[in-house]
């Protein structure tokens, strides 16, 4: 799913950015990498959205947030074994 059909006040993973070079690399100067953790704070009826990530809140538009590809966190985790004596 994209970020824009996210719903807000959860919390998901990004898995992959599908934009031009240019872009993705101004949303990796912001902190926006494949595998961060995000919060959606917000969405404007325009197509605006506001999401947290790493602790500080950033805005973006309808179309950036269509090329962010999420999952929701906790989804598709593999448990890993833990050993006990």
């Amino acid at each position: 799913m994209n970020l824009s059909k996210g719903t807000t006040n959860e919390k998901y993973i990004i898995e992959e950015i599908k934009t031009d070079n240019r872009t993705k690399t101004r949303l990796q100067v912001l902190g926006i990498l494949k595998g961060t953790k995000i919060e959606i704070l917000n969405k404007r009826i325009n197509g605006s959205i506001i999401i947290k990530v790493r602790g500080t809140r950033l805005g973006m538009d309808r179309e950036i947030s269509k090329s962010i590809e999420i999952r929701k966190e906790g989804e598709n985790e593999k448990l890993k074994p833990c050993f006990y004596r």
